[in-house]
């Protein structure tokens, strides 16, 4: 195996940035953890929701057969979930993606990637794994954004 596996540097990283999302999730109030901020789509719960659902999806699903069914609709509902199940959710993705990363060979990730959105058909598992890393970046991005927001009551 190579010392630098992108598998293993994937994992690594989306379970760091896993872990990070959940402490945002722990330092947003119950109260706007589903506010949406007048001229912004999606709250704070949405966005994380929506992060786990898309790792869950083409991570632990497609590449992992985790058995995880998705319903991306659902995903954007703004449904106010608790924090417990939010957190919990992100304790499942973490476990998903780490057993799913940990299972693909070098010779996977040259091999087009599965049941993508139209947009990505025909890309390499490696290029779609590094395409989910920069999704889940820029998501969480603005999470971090609208929650300092609604906690400094910039709204």
């Amino acid at each position: 195996m190579p010392e630098h596996f992108l598998p293993a540097d994937i994992s690594h990283i989306l379970t760091r940035d896993l872990a990070s999302l959940a402490d945002e999730i722990r330092q947003t109030p119950d109260a706007l953890l589903w506010f949406v901020l007048p001229g912004i789509t999606n709250p704070v719960g949405t966005l994380a929701y929506h992060l786990c659902g898309n790792l869950r999806h083409f991570i632990g699903c497609i590449l992992g057969g985790s058995g995880y069914i998705r319903n991306r609709e659902a995903e954007f509902v703004h449904q106010p979930l608790s924090k417990e199940v939010l957190l919990l959710e992100i304790e499942k993705t973490i476990e998903e993606v780490s057993r799913a990363l940990a299972q693909l060979t070098s010779e996977d990730l040259s091999r087009e990637m599965p049941d993508t959105p139209p947009h990505h058909k025909g890309r390499s598992v490696g290029y779609f794994l590094v395409q989910l890393c920069c999704h889940f970046a820029r998501h969480s991005g603005q999470l971090n954004y609208l929650r300092r927001m609604a906690a400094a009551g910039l709204y």
